[in-house]
């Protein structure tokens, strides 16, 4: 699921998810909506550890509120020295929203930046599984593909990598960064032609990054 969005303007509910029952309460909803706006106008500003700190009373009275957890990644991210928080919020959220792709990405792109790869590529495949069962009309899930793609040429599985820029670039025709790093994985994996149709394509697409590549190994 991408979004589980509810106003309540004169009842409460109740929501199960999996085996827990929580209580929507009208008007706790109602001031999620206010904070994690708030949040979000903070963040916009620079105000990192203000948007963070207010979304986390989000999370203390209305835990099922998706998109607190969307800004608290924006906010957190900027603040190197509490990313364990982001990361435990996260995956309290994916405990909640169970097949979420969304947060399961936000998850791989934290560990990828911790360079703790081999746990980025199992988020990043959640991700890409559960937008198997969300749908893939997602507008970033080919970043999914792209990212595990990153991680997996950065361990240097180049087969592997290759794999997933190909169905990235199958998601997000003539995205020339695709192509520049699939093709720096072709030519990892001795495959010089390929990569030098890659670089090519992806400086007709405008990227002046593959110049040097083009002019190193394709000449």
């Amino acid at each position: 699921m991408k979004y589980i969005f509810f106003t309540f303007l004169f009842f409460s509910s109740f929501w199960v998810i999996g085996q827990e029952i929580y209580e929507l309460d009208a008007e706790e909803r109602n001031n999620s909506i206010v904070v994690t706006k708030t949040a979000e106008d903070m963040i916009s500003s620079g105000k990192y550890e203000s948007a963070a700190k207010i979304l986390e009373t989000v999370f203390e009275k209305d835990p099922t509120f998706h998109p607190a957890y969307v800004n608290y990644y924006n906010a957190i991210r900027n603040i190197p020295q509490k990313t364990d928080k982001l990361i435990e919020a996260l995956n309290y959220a994916l405990d909640i929203f169970e097949e979420d792709d969304e947060l399961a990405y936000y998850l791989g792109n934290i560990y990828q930046e911790q360079k703790e790869f081999e746990k980025a590529i199992k988020a990043y495949s959640s991700a890409i599984a559960y937008s198997k069962i969300n749908g893939e009309d997602f507008p970033i899930v080919w970043a999914y593909h792209f990212n595990r793609g990153n991680c997996h040429l950065k361990t240097k599985q180049f087969e592997n990598a290759i794999v997933d820029y190909t169905y990235a670039l199958k998601l997000s025709p003539d995205n020339s960064d695709i192509l520049t790093n699939r093709g720096i994985s072709n030519y990892q994996a001795n495959k010089k032609m390929e990569a030098c149709e890659d670089w090519k394509e992806s400086k007709r697409l405008g990227s002046n990054a593959v110049d040097r590549y083009i002019s190193n190994f394709c000449n």
